[in-house]
Formats: structure tokens, C-alpha cells, sequence
């Protein structure tokens, strides 16, 4: 590598060539040059006019170099005042050069890129002494040139890979990031944490156009689209940002650089805000919006829903590498955005879809009902559990607590059909609450329903209460004094697991102003404790609360029982006798 690759053509190095050629041949000039497309250059160079020797350059109208290159060979001439090709270069007359010997110079790749010459402002007949000494500094100099150049291209590969290594990093922090998050404002954090410290960013910003909400599971905006307007919504992040909120909602047009990438789908590059502002005059960039920008258009396969920017503190120019970089991490992001749109959007359903079959209580007289029902904390963890309470033709009232096996969205459809096919049985029946879950097991196969579920279906008749568990937790009876009692039978298998086995049945005597408590198995496990120390809390809960109305009953047992964020869904019905 050449000094003059980076600006500076002298090189002392060089210049001691020049310096060893002058004095081995005893002539005034002594050059190393480097031919260009439309100059030549002197790395090396001793005895030039002092104007030339300053700027160390010339065009080719001055140059006899320019022949060693093209011929391939070197240039020896005694008088260039009288060869064809030289007696018109400008050369002779500005340079003083009459009599010039060249040897051609070679990189690494064997290319000959220059000479290394000897100028004598008198003719002169070059001894083939003169010419052996010319061959071999030139064959040092070229030695020299080609290990500077394998040194810079070792140093570039060194360079690349270390990128490779640093980008591969960034991404791969970025894929850990993106793994655990669920929603988009997640996702917007997670970016923001990474551009952060890796990229050092002063923030990482997302939009989402507002169709996004529409986005189908091959990144296709929807078919109504275009009724949510053309604009482009800022995606929350956990990060404070006050000036992003000017932006929270604008036009997806050409008056800010969001439109133009969103519907470009091109990604703009800012060095500073003034070129931002010269472009885009109504954004009205401050240093607290950062200096350098990056937009990135936020897409799937092509399919674009948003916007990425990155703002760094100071100017940047953005190098190739810096571009893939941006890409790469923008593709990422874009993917885990897609996820958590796809994923809310499908919890949504699903908890609509939940909350549409929990029932309303019926209004019985001489019982006070109350029932609550808590999802749980991951959003995308969409349950089974219900809860159901109806009176029967013979007036009795029905009660049903159950759990069907699962966390997803067919848990809950499988929920649904349960609930269904429980109320058609229990309305069909004797009322027996043993039959009634023995008819529900053997029909699940004959209606194509493949869950299985645990459940307690009891019948409240004046003040006596039979019950049926299938492998549910047990009902809990409070009585007036505080005293409680687990409605337990012997063990029956799950719904769904055996139908051919018989249910059992238990009885109990109610006095009034006790209460019967119903519950799924998330109000009383957690990680680490035993089942047992859970039903030993809720007890003691519901006794020191045998008071309460239903509804405040089933409040405060909730505020006890549940401490942080829930893994599991809650459901919890009760039922107290007036």
C-alpha cells in the first residue's frame, strides 16, 4: 500500500530509494512514480524543480513513466530530445529531463504499476552497470510495495472478520432479546437495549403503519386497511423518550421521513439533522432527537408494516458494513414484530372468545353467588378454566368448576365445547351430579371433543348439596362458626380419560349463612410449595372471612391468594347459603 492511497504521497522510505539510485548512478533526479489514470505520483523523490518536489505530482504530459507501464518493459533513453515518442513531452522542457532510465515497479499481484527511475538533464550513453543497479534497487522497491500491500490486505481481512464477529454478536444479542418477548412493546425494548449498547445509539425507535393491526400470518396487510388511515404509530417502549411523543402519531406521507420509507420502502440515511431538515423541513430535528439518524423500512418477505430508526449523539457516515449491520438487525426485529402482532391478536381472540363463555350468575333466592375469573400473566397463556352456574327444572341449582388440560388456543375451544355439552347433560339428566359426569365422559367421543379436563359438578337443593369430582381440587364448606370442611370423595379420574369407569357421589348438610367455595388449581399452586400449604392458606382465608357477602368473599380471597405475577389462570366461584 502506497502512502498516497490515503492522501500523503511522500514516504521516506521511498525517498531513500531515490536517494540510493542518485548517488549509485550519479544523476541529479532520482524517482520513485507511481502511474495513474491521469497522473503520476512520486512516493519517492530527490533533485525535482522545488515546486514538483513540494507537491510531488505531475500530469502525464509529463510523464515517461507512463511507458514502462504500458510497455511493460523498461525505458532506457540517452536523449529524449530525439526519440519519436518523447520529444514532445513536456517533460524535457519543465523537468529538464534529456536522459531517463526506468525500471518497471510491481505490486503483490505481479502488476507493474510504476518505475523506479534514473534523470539526467545532459544525454547520457547508461552503462549496463548502470542498468544492473537500476533492476535490483527496483526489485527491492517492488519487494517493498508488495509486502505493504499483503500487510493491508492481512489487516483489511483481519478487519472484515472482526466485523463479521462484532455483527454477529449484535445479532445474536438481538435474537436473545427477541426470544423472550411476547408483545411489540417488548420488542421495542429489546431493540433499544441492544442498539444501546452495541451500536451506541442514543435511541431505537419503532412505528407500526396503522393497518399493522390487521397484519395476516404471511405479513399481508388486511383487506380494511385502508380504513385505519394512512399513519404511522409510535410502538411504546419501556424507555422514557418525551420528544418521541410529538411523533406518536403523524402522517404516512412525504412530510417525514417515516412515509416516504414506508411507502419507498427504502431506508434513508442522515449524516446530521441538517441534511434531515433540508429534506424534510417540517420534522424540526433537535440535538435531544440525536445527530446521525437511520430509517429502516420494517417489513417481512417484502411485505413492509413499519418504520425502524436509529439516532446516534454525533455525525455518522454510514459505511457498508454499518448498512448490512442496520439491515440485518432491522430483518430481526421485523420478524419478532410480526410474532407479537400475529400472538396478541390470536390472544385477543381467544380471550374474547373465553370471557364470552364464562356465565352470568342466575339471580336464586336464599343463595348469594359470586364468581371472578384472572387470566394469566403471559398473555399468550390462554386457559381452560371456567366457571358455570344454572337452575334446573326442579329448581335446584347447578354448580361447575373445571379446568380443561392446556394453555392455548384449543384449550379454550375445547372449553367451550365442554361447557356446552356439560349444560345440555345436566338439563337432560336426573340431576344426579354422578350421571351427569359419567353421561358427559361417554359422550365426548360420539361429539369429536378430544380434551381432557378436571371438574366438580355439584347440585345445591335447599340445604343439602351433592357433588361430583373429577380430579379437581377439592370444594371447600366454611360453615357460620368459621369451621371448614374439603367436600372430598373417592378419586375419579379425569374427563376425557376413562369413560367406561363409574363417578363417585358425596353428600353434605348445609346450615344457613355457610359457604360452599369452588376454584381451578391456580389459586392455590405455586412454584416450589406444596399443594397442601396452598389449600392451608386459602382455609384459613375463607374462615377468617366467613362473613362476607359473595362477592367480597371471593375479593379478598383473591387479594390473599395471589401474590405477583400469575402463571396459571384463576377461576374461582362461591356460593353462600342466606
Amino acid at each position: 500500500m502506497l502512502p498516497h492511497d490515503h492522501g500523503e504521497i511522500a514516504d521516506p522510505s521511498f525517498d531513500r530509494y531515490a536517494r540510493l539510485v542518485r548517488h549509485a548512478l550519479g544523476v541529479p533526479v532520482a524517482l520513485v512514480s507511481v502511474v495513474e489514470a491521469r497522473r503520476q505520483v512520486f512516493p519517492g523523490a530527490v533533485g525535482l524543480p522545488e515546486s514538483y518536489q513540494r507537491t510531488r505530482q505531475t500530469p502525464l504530459s509529463h510523464s515517461f513513466c507512463q511507458y514502462v507501464v504500458a510497455d511493460g518493459a523498461p525505458l532506457v533513453i540517452a536523449d529524449a530530445r530525439v526519440d519519436p515518442r518523447l520529444r514532445d513531452n513536456r517533460a524535457i522542457e519543465d523537468l529538464d529531463v534529456i536522459a531517463y532510465a526506468g525500471w518497471p515497479l510491481r505490486d503483490h499481484a505481479d502488476r507493474i504499476i510504476g518505475s523506479l527511475c534514473a534523470i539526467d538533464s545532459e544525454p547520457r550513453e547508461w552503462t549496463d552497470q548502470d542498468l544492473a543497479l537500476l533492476e535490483d534497487l527496483a526489485a527491492a522497491c517492488s519487494a517493498e510495495i508488495a509486502q505493504r500491500e499483503l500487510r493491508r490486505l492481512a489487516d483489511e481481512g483481519i478487519d472484515y472478520a472482526t466485523q463479521l464477529v462484532w455483527r454477529a454478536n449484535v445479532l445474536l444479542r438481538l435474537s436473545q432479546a427477541l426470544t423472550e418477548t411476547r408483545t411489540v412493546t417488548d420488542v421495542a425494548t429489546a431493540l433499544e437495549d441492544v442498539a444501546r449498547e452495541h451500536l451506541g445509539c442514543h435511541h431505537a425507535v419503532l412505528w407500526l403503519h396503522s393497518a399493522a393491526a390487521t397484519l395476516d400470518a404471511f405479513g399481508e396487510l388486511g383487506e380494511d386497511h385502508d380504513v385505519r388511515g394512512d399513519r404511522m404509530l409510535l410502538v411504546e417502549s419501556r424507555h422514557e423518550w418525551a420528544r418521541a411523543r410529538q411523533f406518536k402519531d403523524v402522517p404516512a406521507d412525504s412530510s417525514t421521513p417515516l412515509g416516504d420509507v414506508f411507502h419507498g420502502r427504502l431506508p434513508l440515511f442522515f449524516r446530521g439533522p441538517e441534511e434531515q431538515n433540508r429534506d424534510y423541513p417540517a420534522v424540526g430535528t433537535t440535538t435531544e432527537t440525536g445527530v446521525a439518524r437511520a430509517f429502516e423500512p420494517l417489513g417481512v418477505e417484502g411485505r413492509v408494516f413499519g418504520v425502524l430508526a436509529l439516532l446516534w449523539p454525533e455525525e455518522r457516515a454510514f459505511t457498508d458494513d454499518d448498512r448490512i449491520t442496520i439491515s440485518a438487525l432491522t430483518s430481526y426485529t421485523a420478524s419478532a414484530v410480526q410474532r407479537a402482532l400475529l400472538l396478541e391478536e390470536r390472544v385477543e381472540t381467544a380471550r374474547i372468545l373465553q370471557s364470552a363463555l364464562l356465565t352470568t350468575l342466575p339471580v336464586v333466592a336464599g343463595l348469594d353467588l359470586a364468581a371472578r375469573y384472572r387470566p394469566a400473566a403471559a398473555r399468550e397463556q390462554v386457559g381452560g378454566d371456567w366457571y358455570d352456574a344454572l337452575v334446573m327444572t326442579d329448581g335446584a341449582t347447578a354448580l361447575v368448576i373445571g379446568d380443561v388440560v392446556g394453555h392455548d388456543m384449543k384449550a379454550a375451544a375445547d372449553m367451550g365445547q365442554l361447557r356446552t355439552a356439560l349444560r345440555a347433560q345436566l338439563q337432560a339428566g336426573d340431576g344426579s351430579p354422578s350421571g351427569t359426569v359419567e353421561r358427559l365422559d361417554r359422550s365426548l367421543e360420539p361429539l369429536g371433543i378430544e380434551a381432557l379436563a378436571t371438574l366438580v359438578v355439584a347440585r345445591v337443593d335447599g340445604r343439602r348439596v351433592r357433588w361430583s369430582n373429577a380430579g379437581h381440587p377439592p370444594p371447600l364448606h366454611i360453615d357460620p362458626a368459621g369451621e371448614v370442611r374439603w367436600l372430598e370423595t373417592e378419586i375419579s379420574p379425569l374427563v376425557g380419560l376413562a369413560p367406561d369407569l363409574p363417578r363417585h357421589e358425596g353428600e353434605a348438610d348445609l346450615e344457613p349463612g355457610s359457604t360452599l367455595l369452588f376454584y381451578t388449581d391456580g389459586l392455590v399452586e405455586r412454584r416450589g410449595e406444596d399443594i397442601d400449604d396452598g389449600l392451608d392458606r386459602l382455609a384459613r382465608s375463607a374462615s377468617a372471612r366467613r362473613h362476607f357477602p359473595a362477592k367480597r368473599l371471593v375479593d379478598a380471597i383473591l387479594d390473599d391468594m395471589l401474590v405477583g405475577q400469575l402463571k396459571d389462570d384463576v377461576a374461582v366461584l362461591a356460593v353462600r347459603l342466606d
